[in-house]
Formats: structure tokens, C-alpha cells, sequence
């Protein structure tokens, strides 16, 4: 990411504050936090990323009960997110999440197609390793999971993800290279196809801004040919947050998470480091392994009315690439820290709007634009 961009950057937070909220129960639909109500809200986004550099896109929210007698349950959400880059990248992702019955059921849903431009370079042994690929992806994701006792929950889970690697971003020189390296290391185009199960626990006391509680997840994935899948292995991923409100305008909020995976683990299939804010300040995909694990930590302060600041770190490690065996994807030491500012554009529905910049190490940084917290 070029730094430049800062003040273009900090214009368009302006701008991305600009969502408009409408409350279908009530006229001042901002005025106070009503987690009952359906609310609709659309954020113009105009965004930075090391990896995607500046996209300009939209979100839309719409938050509803399923049964509006039903006091326990958080609100749902249906939402659609796109955004194109300047880079020629884009994501298109409507997605659902759901709950009911007193929020003894939860499920979600989620589709989308992206492609992303890759363009990363690693130390190989002193010398710059240049990677420019593309990544194109289809993917479908859907879970459901039913109260087995106290706040546990038990679910099943599918994961669909057809992956395809174009070599066109580059020079001639730029692309062959990279093709020969990916055909080298036996990286190619893949189907993954999984079932899985989710053990979780959750007692926050609400799920889209949480202010104390804790939160966990274990979800093993089987792939198989059976199912469609081009590699046989297991993988799981894991995660775990706690926050605690220290004052009524401050918030301190943990996180540890991340995956593991035996097998036949293609490519496709390894942990990627940065993605999911895990953790910001780094290249999305740019560090792959079979393994990771991060950890962050975040204090959040509303310090005027909607306005709040953050300040965060972390770090984290990623290894284990037998299959597709290049040193240069592994990392086993990388912090992170930054600071961010956020706006509130529903108080109905305590959502945020932030912008976020991050540094690494080796002069990987970020500038972060999303909506909701990072975690």
C-alpha cells in the first residue's frame, strides 16, 4: 500500500460515515439502541488494501426479527457486499445470518465470486521473489447449529470453494515465471468440498458490538472425493474472544485464533495470514501454511457521542508447507499494531464504521476501511 494515499484516504472516511440508516418502527431510528426493530442501512465504501489497493463499492444491511414477539433473540441480518478496485479486483457477496427461537437456533448463509490481483515479493535468500498472479474463486458456505445446554451450542456446517489461478497482471516475463513456479510446486486449480461440525459457546451480550462475554469456536472440516473435493485431508479451524467492559465508554477486547490441517492439503486449503483482519498491517495471502496461529488485542473508546478510537496489537505465526514447499510463505514471527477511528452510523443497531492503519514487519503495512468491529 502506498502511503500517499493517506489524504484521499482520510476524505473518503467522510464520505463513508455518509450511510443512511432507516428504521421502520420508529422515526428517530438513531436516537437510541433498539435491537428490536428492522432497520435497513447502506454504506457507500470507498476502500484501501495492501493487497486490493483502492476499491469503491457499497453495503447493505438489512437487520429484522424473525419473530418479532422474541426477546432473546439477537437481530438477523441479510447483506450484500461488492466492491471493485482499482487494481481490477472485485468481491461480490450477499450473505445471511439468522436466529430464532428464543436464540436457540442460529444458521448462516453465504455466496459470492471474487477475483484478486496478486502482486507479492519474498526474501529469497537475500534476492526478491516476485509472485503476480490472480486469484479466481466461487465459493458457497452454510451452517446451522441448535442450543445443546447452558450457552453451547452444536452445528453442521458445509464449505464449497472452486479456486482458479490466472497469470495475465504481469509482464510476459512477470506471468511465465510465476506459472512455472506455481507448475514447480504443484499449485494448481482446485475444488474444495467439506462437511464439518461447530462446537461453540457464546455469551455475549450482543453479537454486532459486544461490551462483555466470551466467545469460542471449533469447527473440524472433513474433504473428501466423495464430496466433490480434489484433495483428501482435515482441517479446523478455532477462535476465542473476551471482551470486558472497563468503563461505560471503554472496552478491552481479546482474540486468539486460528487453524491446523493433515493430509493432502492443497494450496487452496492452507491458512492464509492477514484474511479476516488476522492480523491487519499485512498482504492478505501473502503467508500460507498448513498452520496458524494469531492473537490481538484491542481497546476500544468512545470518546464524543458516535465518535470512538481504537488502538491494537498483536502477532502471529504461520507454517507448514510440505506440499507446496516454499520457505518464503512461512513466517514465524509476525506483530502487528495499529490505531483506528470509528463511527457510529447505526446507534440503533450499535454499528460501526472504521478505518483502521496497521504496520508490520519487513514494511508491510495497511489502511483498512470496513464496517463492524474487527472482531
Amino acid at each position: 500500500m502506498k502511503v500517499g494515499y493517506n489524504k484521499l484516504l482520510y476524505l473518503v472516511f467522510l464520505l463513508l460515515i455518509c450511510g443512511t440508516t432507516y428504521g421502520q418502527k420508529t422515526k428517530e431510528v438513531d436516537s437510541t439502541f433498539n435491537e428490536s426493530s428492522r432497520t435497513f442501512l447502506v454504506v457507500p465504501l470507498i476502500s484501501n488494501s495492501p493487497v486490493m489497493d483502492t476499491g469503491f463499492g457499497g453495503l447493505g444491511m438489512y437487520f429484522f426479527k424473525i419473530d418479532k414477539d422474541d426477546d432473546e433473540s439477537p437481530p438477523s441480518l441479510a447483506s450484500l457486499y461488492a466492491i471493485y478496485t482499482t487494481n481490477n479486483s472485485y468481491i461480490s457477496t450477499p450473505f445471511g445470518r439468522f436466529f430464532w427461537n428464543e436464540d436457540k437456533n442460529r444458521a448462516s448463509i453465504g455466496i459470492g465470486t471474487l477475483r484478486i490481483n496478486n502482486d507479492f515479493t519474498y526474501d529469497d535468500q537475500g534476492n526478491d521473489l516476485r509472485l503476480v498472479y490472480s486469484e479466481l474463486r466461487n465459493f458457497i458456505t452454510a451452517e446451522y447449529s441448535r442450543k445443546i445446554i447452558s450457552d453451547f451450542y452444536l452445528g453442521v456446517l458445509y464449505l464449497g470453494t472452486k479456486t482458479r489461478y490466472k497469470f495475465d497482471q504481469g509482464s510476459d516475463e512477470e506471468n511465465d515465471f510465476t506459472r512455472d513456479f506455481f507448475a514447480q510446486n504443484g499449485i494448481e486449480d482446485n475444488f474444495v468440498s467439506s462437511v464439518g461440525l461447530n462446537l461453540s459457546f457464546d455469551n455475549r451480550d450482543y453479537p454486532y458490538y459486544p461490551t462483555r462475554g466470551v466467545t469460542f469456536s471449533i469447527r473440524p472440516k472433513l474433504n473428501r472425493a466423495w464430496l466433490g473435493s480434489d484433495n483428501d485431508y482435515i482441517d479446523t479451524d478455532y477462535k476465542i474472544s473476551y471482551f470486558n467492559s472497563l468503563q461505560d465508554n471503554l472496552i478491552l477486547a481479546l482474540n486468539i485464533f486460528g487453524g491446523f490441517a493433515s493430509g493432502d492439503v492443497p494450496f487452496d486449503g492452507y491458512q492464509n495470514y492477514g484474511v479476516r483482519n488476522s492480523l491487519r498491517g499485512y498482504e492478505a495471502g501473502k503467508y500460507k501454511g498448513r498452520n496458524m496461529i494469531a492473537s490481538q488485542a484491542e481497546l476500544r473508546w468512545r470518546f464524543h457521542n458516535k465518535w470512538g478510537g481504537v488502538v491494537f496489537g498483536g502477532t502471529g505465526s504461520i507454517w507448514g508447507n510440505e506440499n507446496n514447499g516454499e520457505e518464503e510463505f512461512e513466517r514465524t514471527w509476525l506483530p502487528s499494531a495499529g490505531l483506528g477511528l470509528r463511527y457510529m452510523v447505526s446507534q440503533e443497531k450499535k454499528i460501526n464504521v472504521r478505518l483502521d492503519y496497521a504496520v508490520g514487519v519487513d514494511g508491510n503495512q495497511g489502511i483498512y476501511f470496513g464496517v463492524m468491529e474487527a472482531f
